[in-house]
């Protein structure tokens, strides 16, 4: 990713293609939003940038881009894969996780480390929201 691409995106906002995440939080709430990018049509997130588009960076790189690895491996039924760039703006890191749209769909959310994956924890994106996908919805993505 090209610096002015990552600038037109903070400046566009968030949308069906984006998210903004000011810092990692929990590991399902970054599956979450992985699983819907992967069930739609791929998408960005972005850790560093505040909801306002504000950037504030992150602390650690390695730190985060881990949290990010067990999130996409171990919460996401199947695992999805991902790439990532680190990339510098205002003088502080911001990582874009890019996420292609998945082949293998449905994607589900595994929560509290349970080794099934719960039937309706797939999420979808809808504008610039991840939202529980219906049954109606489920039942396409698995054609």
């Amino acid at each position: 990713m090209r610096y002015r691409e990552l600038l037109s995106l903070i400046e566009e906002g968030e949308n069906i293609e984006v998210e903004f995440k000011r810092k990692f939080t929990e590991p399902e709430k970054i599956a979450k939003e992985i699983i819907a990018f992967a069930n739609t049509k791929g998408g960005k997130l972005l850790f560093g940038i505040d909801d306002d588009k504000s950037v504030v960076g992150v602390e650690s790189e390695k730190g985060e881009i881990e949290y990010i690895d067990l999130a996409a491996r171990f919460y996401c039924e199947p695992p999805i894969n991902y790439t990532i760039d680190i990339m510098h703006i205002y003088r502080k890191d911001v990582i874009v996780v890019n996420i292609n749209e998945s082949r293998t769909k449905p994607h589900r959310l595994i929560e509290n480390g349970k080794q099934d994956a719960d039937e309706n924890k797939v999420y979808i994106r809808v504008q610039d929201k991840s939202v529980l996908a219906s049954k109606e919805t489920i039942k396409v993505l698995k054609k």
